[in-house]
């Protein structure tokens, strides 16, 4: 047996900053651009708001874990790019742009993408 001070997880590299740095844009975008309706009202929504909406449809909006809110209202629980590995993160970022361009999201062009899907 291997002492757990010896042993190594292998797992995916995380995602680099230029990753990181290339969905905000295209949120940004998507808060400028699209109105949603919340609680029955169409509204503007956050970059921080649309990437929590964009990420659960990526991930099919399947088997949420949906929690009441401590004062009424829902919260849905867990879904974070963080722990995408880059692989996965390249994909969130190529399924981004497609529901961009599918809702008629105009996306400013990125300075460069040199780091984005390394």
């Amino acid at each position: 047996m291997i002492p757990n001070s010896l042993r190594c997880a292998v797992c995916e590299e995380r995602r680099n900053a230029g990753q990181n740095a290339a969905q905000w844009p295209i949120l940004q975008a998507w808060a400028k651009q699209k109105q949603w309706p919340i609680n029955g009202t169409l509204c503007w929504l956050t970059d921080e708001e649309w990437k929590d909406i964009l990420t659960a449809a990526f991930e099919g909006e399947t088997a949420p874990r949906i929690s009441p809110g401590l004062e009424g209202g829902m919260v849905m629980l867990g879904r974070r790019t963080s722990r995408f590995g880059k692989k996965r993160f390249s994909e969130w970022l190529d399924w981004l742009n497609a529901a961009s361009h599918h809702a008629g999201i105009k996306i400013p062009a990125p300075e460069s993408m040199e780091n984005y899907y390394d």
